[in-house]
């Protein structure tokens, strides 16, 4: 069901998909296309460039997604990267269509695998090495990184995410706020997890030829990234976290949006309804999913002494059922900007 989701609400590539063996020799590495998404961010998106020029992994190329940007970010890229290669959208792609515009154009260069990464991330040089020797160690592997906060490097910002769907919760952040090395020594490594974000995040050609692409439909800019992982898991893919790779995440300090009507309505949002609707359509517990989409928008509306005891009546009548989420984990609370919070 959910790979027949990701073909209703995602058609099939029109470009002819090349196979990888016909690009590559045999003993050559496998061959890693890293998938950009850029608007109007022409400095962060060069200061990506120049990062992932700085990788050891040899066989890499790099695609930017140039979703109709205005302030020159392609020429600066042919200027200063040339071997960047560039594909062009016309400013309505959003994170998930302009992902899918440029998997296809990798899939179609004969791409073994698939990085998904933003370009306001800062990597460490043997990054994708490790990536890759995950991945290889068994082909259903999705490899996830190690996020940091860019501005604490010391302090974990993820470690994958579990589905918690939960009040107003959707995802929990495994271990975030807690320093690398007081964890490092309690985890398997690859780490098993639900998901993850899609930052850095190396999915084998398999994924979008048996699962699909990100719904570009219904999850525009949030949770499309969780959403495929957790459909490919259903197909038989395993998420892992490579605790090796190390990516330094850039975190928002305040939401792109700020109003009740945006919050709800806008694409921008986290909490676009669309989006929230159809990862409790297919991930949410049966039987709370509605009772969870209006936990969502339910403190925009009613905060009074009254509301509020309605409130607590639901969580025991709904809720009660619920596993509290470890001590060592926050929730990503979707009211918030980017990042941790901590469960309440």
């Amino acid at each position: 069901m959910a790979a027949l989701d990701a073909r209703m609400t995602d058609p099939e590539p029109t470009i002819q998909m090349s196979s990888p063996s016909a690009t590559s020799p045999a003993d050559a590495p496998p061959r890693v296309y890293a998938v950009v998404p850029a608007h109007n961010r022409r400095d962060k998106t060069l200061r990506f460039c120049e990062n992932f020029s700085r990788l050891t992994y040899p066989n890499r190329t790099v695609v930017v997604v140039d979703d109709g940007s205005r302030d020159g970010t392609s020429d600066a890229i042919r200027d200063a990267f040339p071997e960047v290669e560039i594909v062009v959208g016309d400013g309505s792609l959003w994170w998930s269509g302009g992902t899918n515009l440029g998997v296809r154009h990798a899939l179609g260069r004969g791409a073994d695998y698939i990085l998904t990464i933003n370009d306001d991330c800062v990597m460490e040089p043997g990054f994708l090495d490790e990536l890759v020797r995950v991945a290889q160690s068994d082909p259903r592997y999705i490899v996830g990184c190690r996020l940091h906060c860019e501005d604490r490097p010391q302090e974990v910002w993820s470690l994958g995410t579990r589905v918690v769907c939960r009040g107003g919760e959707l995802f929990a952040l495994n271990h975030a706020g807690r320093r690398w090395e007081d964890c490092r020594g309690e985890l398997p490594d690859p780490l098993p997890v639900d998901t993850m974000p899609g930052n850095g995040v190396l999915l084998p050609r398999a994924v979008f030829e048996r699962v699909g692409f990100y719904d570009e439909r219904n999850m525009p800019q949030y949770h499309a990234d969780s959403d495929l992982v957790l459909r490919a898991r259903d197909a038989g893919f395993i998420p892992v976290i490579a605790l090796r790779s190390v990516l330094y995440n850039h975190i928002l300090e305040k939401p792109l949006v700020d109003n009740r009507r945006d919050l709800i309505f806008s694409r921008k949002s986290d909490r676009y309804w669309r989006a929230i609707w159809t990862t409790l359509r297919r991930h949410g517990p049966p039987g709370r999913r509605c009772y969870l989409m209006l936990r969502q928008y339910s403190p925009f509306f009613l905060n009074g002494r009254v509301s509020r005891w309605v409130k607590r009546a639901a969580r025991r009548l709904f809720e009660r059922r619920a596993v509290s989420a470890p001590a060592t984990e926050r929730g990503y609370n979707p009211t918030c900007a980017a990042g941790p919070a901590q469960h309440g």
